[in-house]
């Protein structure tokens, strides 16, 4: 009988265990700035990645009927393009602090499926 429950409470936390590792790889993914995208080659195309940077000065173009929307992201020097379908996060402005979520296929546009916005501003203390 004792048997049963020693089997049963090692299998209950091999369980618990392979769920736990499984939740924290993927809550702990990295990401890796425009200027380290690029130096990496073709290493990181076509698999999903993050990239950190900031939104350039060019125009950011819009498409509300399409919900489509271009920019560029900018970190040490380099640019990327990037494009992203859905709705407009409200704080999107040049030279705001990005992390975009997608792939980099070979056309040299980033598909952004997530956009995360930083704001610095919240956490630095006042003068």
């Amino acid at each position: 009988m004792q048997k049963r429950y020693i089997l049963g409470g090692v299998i209950l936390l091999a369980m618990v265990g392979y769920l736990l590792y499984l939740s924290f790889g993927s809550s702990t993914s990295y990401y890796v700035t425009v200027s380290e995208f690029y130096d990496r080659g073709t290493e990181l195309h076509d698999t999903s990645v993050r990239v950190a940077g900031k939104i350039a000065d060019s125009p950011i173009d819009w498409n509300a009927a399409d919900l489509e929307l271009r920019f560029t992201i900018t970190e040490g020097g380099e640019n990327m393009r990037v494009l992203y379908q859905g709705a407009k996060p409200s704080g999107l402005k040049e030279g705001a602090n990005i992390l975009v979520e997608g792939e980099y296929p070979s056309d040299e546009v980033f598909q952004a499926s997530q956009i995360i916005l930083k704001c610095p501003s919240k956490y630095e203390p006042a003068e």
